[in-house]
């Protein structure tokens, strides 16, 4: 009977799973861990080892629930990236933000538990007092507003409405960059008086390569926003969003002011200003997937309508 129940448990356990999520170790993270076992701390590093992995099943769990594929699992040295495939969903701000927030949902959930075993005696003081110092560095450091961390797609996520996938995305790297090179500057500094602090520079090699690696990416990353936004079916209505733009303006300089969940409608403007026409945004998304589409002008997509 027992093991008829404890294959049970491992069978929901199994479906529970993302089917086809690859598992990728970044190399900063490995470097933390080989660190940590040469310092003799090896108890210390299973600790940070299952804080990043509770972490980043607090995005997995979230997006499952979303109803969204996992194409990726990225560990990396203080959180994680869960990589979607967002299909015919979309891309969603709103489902970005909670997929984000639940990694440091979960640091701080740990945190309680990790109380709760040290007041029943279960847990020293010692491995408690780390415990707690490990989920509050990842969860805070995770809320930083800079991608790919969690605060940096929350950040991008309220800021796309009014300014663009593109342009959120963009404001989320720059931010990035500043952060790693201070990060990088004050490791620098700390080195410089004596107090050689590792994470400082870890910290900022990480963030400076991962926004130098989005920003690469960022062409593809907006074609894959506009395939979704294609892609997607909705049955309920849209909120409108406007754009005013000269007759002469490209096509790819157009969808890159295109934000979630909103439809737009352009406005095709003369040298005077005036209204020569109106598209919507399909005319404009389906002729990016055309060769040559990107290049032509409002006007010449208008002509070919």
């Amino acid at each position: 009977m027992k093991r008829r129940m404890r294959s049970r448990a491992l069978q929901r356990l199994v479906a529970a799973w993302p089917t086809g999520m690859k598992i990728r170790v970044h190399p900063l993270f490995l470097l933390l861990i080989a660190a940590s076992v040469a310092a003799g701390m090896i108890v210390e590093t299973l600790v940070l080892f299952t804080i990043v992995i509770v972490h980043e099943l607090g995005h997995i769990g979230v997006a499952t629930a979303y109803g969204y594929r996992i194409r990726e699992m990225q560990i990396l040295p203080f959180g994680g990236v869960a990589k979607l495939e967002h299909g015919a969903m979309g891309w969603n701000p709103r489902h970005e933000v909670a997929i984000a927030i639940a990694g440091p949902i979960n640091n701080f959930l740990m945190i309680l538990i990790g109380l709760l075993l040290h007041s029943l005696g279960l847990w020293s003081d010692g491995l408690t007092q780390f415990f707690i110092k490990g989920n509050l560095t990842i969860g805070f450091f995770n809320l930083l507003p800079a991608l790919p961390l969690d605060g940096g797609r929350i950040l991008r996520a309220a800021t796309s409405r009014e300014q663009g996938y593109r342009a959120a995305t963009e404001v989320s790297i720059r931010l990035s960059m500043f952060l790693a090179i201070l990060l990088l500057v004050v490791g620098i500094l700390s080195m410089w008086v004596g107090a050689l602090n590792l994470s400082f520079l870890l910290l900022g090699s990480f963030l400076l390569l991962s926004a130098w690696e989005l920003r690469k990416q960022m062409k593809v990353d907006v074609i894959r926003f506009l395939d979704a936004k294609r892609r997607e079916k909705r049955h309920d209505a849209q909120p409108v969003r406007p754009l005013a733009v000269p007759g002469d303006m490209r096509v790819r300089d157009v969808i890159e002011m295109f934000a979630p969940d909103s439809y737009h409608l352009i406005y095709v403007l003369d040298q005077e200003k005036k209204v020569l026409t109106v598209l919507g945004e399909d005319d404009l998304v389906h002729s990016v997937f055309e060769e040559g589409g990107m290049r032509l002008t409002l006007l010449q997509i208008a002509e070919r309508r």
